[in-house]
């Protein structure tokens, strides 16, 4: 079989399916009710229960009215026509949704690998990377079980180390210069990988990545290419709260899911990596892009064989949802991102505000936006985080508590939240007593 026949035979165009009748009324629906200049409009897309208040997105989004459209796009063509719908658009849909997420963090699309959630894209990368057992990973105490467990089957694997340490000793105190500190010093001339969370979901720290990406350049400057360390970031609770290109952010690894301040398709998530640190990560599972599949088949590659194309994971998704990612970008980018983090700003610094005023609560999460994100953990005294959280249902909020060995209760106002919504959590916190 030459390539033309094959091409042709699993489709490689757009099918008209593609372009269906609820695809352009959902499209036309929106533009026509979308302001995105009204927090009230940009509310308004998404079917949350306003009978509670929602302080809980960070852990899965609702979805708003053009993902939502997206979804249902592709189900009904897939429930119609399965197979053909598949054959004519897998290659140009994983191609449009990569680009959209390339826009977004304005990288290169063959840079980006399209995941199902943070936990697939940390573990993938980390059982990828080509460690030896002398090399060490420098981590921290502070990352999520995804984190850990991930590489630990990870040097379980390799023979390598895991050399963690606590990157502040209290959070509500913290200092760029007391993170960048702890983390220079950790390095040995062993450190092959530092692994770190952007925003932590135990206190609510937002780390300074470029400042410690500075720190690893530094350690670099004298090291030869082969003793390189690889700067990793989960970075899933900064990924559509924070105005960063992930370009320039100084890492080499970028994990998220995109089912959280994304508002993405439940499901779905990326990993980038930075073109120069491809080669220090080998694929986990059988991608089924055209470059890597038509390689196997015997067909030369079209072009350069990128790392989105290689370790993105084979396999049949639901590709309702995944296929539907590259809405939610488009969603964020027609809001604006840096309108999005002024949003997000504004509201949790209202409410740390409010906590700060209360006796009976120590806020955890520091005031300055330089060091925290969307989400705020704090402790009741007397109260344990599980009875918290409760106590907040009761009340009609919908809080969360972080699910490390040592647990806090947390609030996390998002774009869909009001200032109202966030002074009556805090009229709720203040009765939540022991």
């Amino acid at each position: 079989m030459d390539r033309r026949r094959f091409l042709a035979r699993s489709g490689t165009a757009f099918g008209t399916a593609l372009f269906t009748p609820a695809l352009i009324a959902c499209a036309e629906e929106q533009s026509q009710t979308l302001d995105t200049n009204s927090w009230q409009s940009i509310r308004e897309q998404f079917l949350l229960d306003h009978s509670h208040i929602q302080m809980a997105q960070m852990l899965l989004a609702s979805h708003p009215t053009p993902v939502r459209g997206a979804i249902q796009k592709h189900r009904d063509a897939f429930d119609r026509n399965p197979a053909l719908y598949w054959e004519e658009n897998w290659r140009p849909q994983e191609d449009i949704v990569s680009k959209a997420a390339a826009k977004y963090m304005n990288v290169d699309p063959g840079e980006v690998v399209l995941t199902d959630s943070t936990t697939q894209s940390l573990a993938m990368l980390y059982n990828g990377f080509k460690l030896q057992p002398r090399d060490e990973i420098l981590t921290t105490t502070h990352d999520h079980y995804a984190t850990e467990m991930s590489l630990k089957y990870a040097c379980d694997k390799n023979g390598a180390k895991i050399n963690r340490i606590a990157e502040y000793a209290d959070p509500a105190t913290a200092t760029v210069d007391e993170i960048t500190s702890n983390i220079s010093n950790a390095i040995t001339d062993k450190t092959r990988i530092v692994a770190v969370t952007w925003v932590h979901s135990c206190t609510g720290i937002k780390l300074p990545i470029k400042a410690i990406s500075e720190v690893i350049a530094r350690a670099n400057s004298n090291r030869s290419t082969a003793d390189r360390i690889y700067f990793c970031v989960d970075g899933v609770h900064g990924f559509g709260n924070q105005d960063e290109d992930i370009s320039a952010l100084g890492c080499d690894f970028f994990a998220a899911g995109t089912h959280k301040w994304i508002f993405g398709p439940r499901g779905t998530g990326i990993l980038w990596g930075k073109k120069d640190a491809w080669d220090a990560v080998a694929p986990t599972i059988p991608a089924f892009r055209w470059n890597p599949y038509g390689m196997w088949l015997g067909f030369p590659p079209e072009g350069e064989v990128t790392f989105g194309e290689m370790c993105s994971p084979g396999g049949f998704h639901a590709f309702d949802h995944r296929w539907a990612l590259d809405a939610a970008f488009e969603f964020q980018m027609e809001i604006g991102r840096s309108k999005v983090h002024q949003r997000t700003t504004e509201l949790n610094t209202r409410l740390k505000d409010g906590i700060k005023e209360m006796k009976h609560v120590k806020l955890l999460t520091p005031l300055s936006p330089e060091l925290s994100a969307g989400i705020n953990c704090f402790e009741i005294d007397g109260l344990d985080a599980e009875t918290t959280v409760k106590k907040f249902h009761e009340r009609g909020v919908i809080a969360s508590s972080s699910p490390y060995r040592i647990s806090y209760p947390r609030l996390t106002p998002c774009i869909i939240n009001t200032e109202e919504e966030v002074d009556r959590s805090l009229k709720a916190l203040e009765k939540i007593k022991a």
